[in-house]
């Protein structure tokens, strides 16, 4: 069966593209791109593109936040070739969304 996904692909990587599981990412380039808002209005935005991947993924504040303690810089275009884990979570008020983690290292798996 063919869903709305299938006709409307989304550039823009979600939760349910994860399907359920925990991926293993190279970031390719962070850049700033205005997003148009639900209200019409755009803003500016960090975008992420990664390595082997169609998909992008707009980080929202939360997002970028951690992202920024995880690689010790929020200067975003030092961002690029770094290597970052994302997992489908979930927002305090039930959304999902997509947690960035560090990537485990092979002296500390629970890093």
């Amino acid at each position: 069966m063919r869903t709305i996904a299938d006709v409307y692909p989304s550039k823009w990587l979600n939760a349910a593209d994860l399907q359920g599981k925990a991926v293993r990412v190279q970031i390719a380039v962070a850049t700033l791109e205005d997003i148009r808002q639900q209200d019409g209005t755009n803003q500016p935005k960090v975008v992420l593109s990664f390595e082997g991947k169609s998909k992008r993924l707009i980080l929202n504040k939360t997002q970028a936040l951690d992202l920024s303690r995880i690689l010790g810089t929020d200067v975003f275009q030092d961002w690029g070739d770094k290597t970052v884990v994302l997992s489908p979570a979930k927002t305090r008020n039930g959304y999902d969304t997509v947690a960035i983690q560090t990537v485990p290292s092979e002296d500390n798996p629970f890093a």
